[in-house]
């Protein structure tokens, strides 16, 4: 079960309407927007790194996009690996999940002094023993099975990119594949966040159900696979 003691730390947000990151995952961004240029300008070569809080917007975020549109709680930080600078200004970027947390105080403007949003957040950690645990250890598998059936059935529209399953089973931890599959599952944004929000046990079986759900009306179609093919030469 994940810790969600009073672990606090502040950090720069990054609030998108339909982004969700993961611990243990890699996200990428082009960042555009003045503020955020000038988040990433002030975060370059700080000592012992930095990290960005990625949150998601909630429902009516277009009314006061440019001020401080209400976000939910529940976000990412992600470690600065990399910078690209664009000439135009703009940026490319690369985030790696560090850990989950939960916004508890925004800063003002008056304190903050900065165009971007500024976070006090309480950090969440998942339990190193939780990945040893025996049924984790059963939805890993189950999860990889799944996963293995849908790149049969799938073929091309495999949807988790081109990393090989059996490679990925090798080399990453439980957490790092549940949430590398959290991460990729093509769900709604709040759905994501849901998954974000749970301890690792239970987001694990929900991306187990998802998988198997999927598997399962894919077997159901089979049958009439034909059909669609004949369709499609017509």
């Amino acid at each position: 079960m994940a810790n969600r003691g009073e672990r606090i730390c502040s950090l720069p947000l990054f609030p998108l309407p339909d982004v969700v990151h993961f611990p243990r995952t890699e996200l990428r961004l082009q960042v555009f927007e003045p503020r955020y240029r000038q988040m990433v300008r002030d975060l370059q070569g700080v000592a012992g790194g930095a990290w960005i809080g990625m949150v998601l917007l909630q429902p009516g975020w277009e009314e006061d996009y440019e001020g401080r549109p209400p976000v939910y709680s529940a976000g990412t930080a992600g470690r600065l690996e990399h910078v690209e600078l664009l000439p135009d200004g703009r940026s490319n970027i690369v985030l790696r999940g560090d850990f989950r947390f939960e916004v508890t105080e925004e800063f003002g403007d008056e304190f903050s002094m900065r165009p971007y949003r500024l976070a006090r957040v309480r950090r969440w950690t998942e339990s190193t023993a939780a990945n040893d645990d025996r049924e984790l250890i059963v939805y890993r598998k189950e999860i990889l099975a799944s996963a293995a059936q849908l790149r049969v059935d799938l073929g091309e529209r495999f949807e988790f990119g081109d990393g090989d399953l059996e490679e990925l089973a090798r080399e990453v931890s439980t957490e790092a594949l549940v949430n590398r599959f959290a991460a990729e599952l093509d769900v709604p944004p709040l759905r994501k966040l849901q998954l974000l929000a749970a301890d690792l046990p239970e987001r694990a079986q929900s991306v187990q159900s998802i998988l198997r759900s999927r598997a399962r009306v894919l077997d159901l179609l089979r049958p009439f696979r034909h059909l669609a093919a004949g369709a499609e030469s017509n």
